[in-house]
């Protein structure tokens, strides 16, 4: 150490070192550890002051005899946007340095902000309006000449303790800053996601539901007209089933980019299912509405998608809902007319555009099966199902040993539905198979009180055939009423039985084994009546009735009939003729050897069984 310096500094006893040295914690030691740039250009006094923040337990120290030198290490300290400089200890002498514009610089940079002056001056330049200034300015204190080991540690230790408050709240502030600006970003996430779809990011029904709001006041009070194209992906089900959910999201992309630039910016873009999607257009007319259309089906006929090599050529079907001034409506209504021209469209045959028509007959059967729907449903929970018989006529022995089990389905106040009425739903909702089910178990008990004699020709739809339940419980039955299996006929169309030829086939020859037996119900109704007649193997053909009604008057029907019956014959397979309701025809039908007959001439459904009952004469 300089001799000089040594001279000035004062002479520290170890009990002086003890009192004067901060508290040992973790504190003090960072307080310590900090990084202190000491500018002056007269090197003794530089050395001087390093020497006693040396001797105080300062470790970091850097001196500079030039300001360009301390602007230099400042920017040398900055690293990932923090600057490791804590203290600037400058003489006022200091050429190149102006406390003042210095100060100003770094209120500029968050890294240099926070960074405290300490300005060293001579005893005799004390000026009050100065000091006032450079306070003003940022200068954290001024110190003067000759510094002590008294004066100096003291105000060092409080200037950087201040420095590191000012770090604590900079940084609080900042990290609330950066969770408050996080928080709008997921706000902002949020309100997209309330009215957007996630995958194609299009509006969703919600946003719609606004949209629409907001276009029936424009229509209504400016006299403007909208429309409402209703999108339903034809076959989308197909791909993402033989593809997987992956390509189908990646078609949406796809149709939704597709929209987008079909449309204008200002029309309101929506994926409202799965694969469906909406457009609104406001503002419009009916002849734009018609080329838009047109457009919109042109631009999705032949519509190709690849995936994995493998191309798909799709379509749409469009239905359009105008909204109009003169028209009493609300928001939901529109949403519901709209679905239900797409509806009609997909029922016409698909890739088809449809404008909304309550006249549309497939809109009065979609509302018949949603009235009844929930009837059958209560039907099958309350045993509101009976059974009606109508009996068979046997030619040979002019007896009635046979019944056609016929469903019924009461309903309020005593009224009697037929199976036309309520079978058809049953089939579109998925409640058919419980209504087979029903019937069988039905037929089975009423048969096992009848005498042996008598059997039951029990009507069952063609998807039954393809459940092995079936199977399971026709075994159960037999096996629990104990009546003979050749008592029980099954009828089954012919149209069924092809539908799904192999399926059905197995079921029947199954059937079969246990001891039951099998019609053919309305045969001759289709094309290939006679190839299926070789190979399916049933006991009892039922001649459609279309061939008997007028019987007595068509040549073509006689020739046809006769050959059916001969033909049954010959393979060994009897016949009968359904409809009959004429002795005439009845005549005729015996000539030509028909074994049953069935129809109002021999008797009408019945709750009843009238045991041996005899046709009229």
């Amino acid at each position: 150490m300089n001799s000089k310096i040594k001279e000035r500094l004062p002479s520290l006893t170890k009990a002086d070192q003890t009192v004067s040295e901060p508290a040992s914690s973790a504190a003090a030691a960072d307080l310590l550890d900090a990084k202190i740039i000491i500018g002056g250009s007269r090197v003794a006094e530089t050395a001087f002051t390093e020497t006693l923040l040396q001797v105080s337990g300062f470790s970091r120290l850097t001196t500079a005899s030039h300001g360009d030198q301390v602007l230099q290490l400042l920017r040398e300290g900055i690293y990932n946007d923090v600057c490791d400089v804590d203290l600037l200890i400058v003489d006022d002498d200091l050429p190149g340095f102006d406390p003042v514009a210095t100060r100003l610089m770094m209120d500029q940079f968050d890294e240099w902000r926070l960074i405290p002056i300490i300005r060293l001056c001579k005893e005799s330049q004390w000026d009050h309006a100065q000091v006032l200034t450079d306070l003003g300015h940022g200068v954290t204190s001024m110190l003067y000449h000759p510094l002590t080991a008294e004066s100096l540690p003291p105000a060092i230790m409080t200037a950087l303790a201040v420095k590191r408050e000012r770090d604590v709240s900079f940084h609080k502030q900042r990290d609330l800053e950066d969770e408050l600006a996080n928080l709008k970003v997921m706000e902002a996430r949020l309100q997209f996601s309330v009215s957007h779809d996630d995958l194609t990011g299009l509006a969703n029904r919600r946003r719609l539901e606004q949209a629409l709001d907001l276009s029936l006041s424009q229509v209504r009070n400016f006299m403007s007209t909208s429309a409402l194209f209703y999108i339903d992906l034809d076959s989308f089900k197909v791909l993402n089933d033989a593809e997987g959910h992956e390509a189908g999201d990646t078609l949406l992309i796809q149709v939704a980019n597709t929209l987008r630039r079909y449309f204008r910016v200002n029309d309101t873009l929506v994926r409202i299912g799965s694969d469906e999607f909406a457009v609104l257009v406001d503002n419009t007319d009916e002849t734009s509405i018609n080329k838009q259309a047109q457009g919109l089906k042109d631009l999705f006929d032949g519509y190709s998608f690849e995936h994995h090599g493998h191309h798909y050529h799709l379509s749409a079907s469009i239905g359009i809902k105008q909204i109009k001034p003169d028209e009493v409506t609300t928001v939901g209504e529109i949403l519901s007319h709209a679905n239900q021209a797409c509806f009609t469209a997909k029922k016409r045959g698909r890739n088809r555009l449809h404008f909304y028509n309550p006249d549309d007959r497939e809109m009065h059967t979609l509302r018949h099966s949603v009235e009844w729907a929930p009837r059958i449903r209560a039907a099958l929970r309350d045993g509101s199902f009976m059974l009606e018989f109508q009996p068979i006529y046997a030619l040979d022995s002019g007896e009635v040993n046979h019944y056609e089990c016929l469903i019924r389905m009461r309903g309020e106040a005593g009224v009697l539905y037929h199976p036309k009425e309520f079978i058809p739903v049953a089939e579109a909702m998925g409640l058919i198979h419980q209504i087979d089910f029903w019937v069988v178990d039905r037929a089975f008990d009423l048969l096992r009180g009848m005498p042996e004699d008598i059997s039951f020709a029990i009507n069952l739809s063609v998807n039954v055939f393809l459940d092995e339940n079936l199977y399971q419980l026709v075994a159960e039955k037999l096996k629990q009423t104990a009546i003979d299996p050749s008592r029980v006929v099954f009828e089954i169309t012919e149209t069924s039985a092809i539908s799904n030829y192999e399926k059905t086939k197995r079921m029947v020859v199954n059937l079969r084994a246990l001891g039951c037996r099998f019609a053919l119900d309305d045969f001759g109704a289709g094309f290939n009546s006679y190839s299926y007649l070789k190979h399916f193997p049933v006991d009892i053909l039922k001649i459609d009735g279309g061939f008997i009604t007028d019987l007595d008057n068509d040549p073509v029907d006689q020739l046809l009939v006769k050959s059916m019956i001969d033909i049954a014959h010959s393979l060994g397979k009897k016949t009968v003729a359904e409809f009959v309701e004429r002795q005439s025809t009845l005549d005729l039908l015996r000539s030509y050897g028909v074994d049953f007959v069935q129809g109002y001439l021999v008797g009408k459904p019945q709750p009843n069984i009238a045991i041996k009952s005899r046709p009229a004469n």
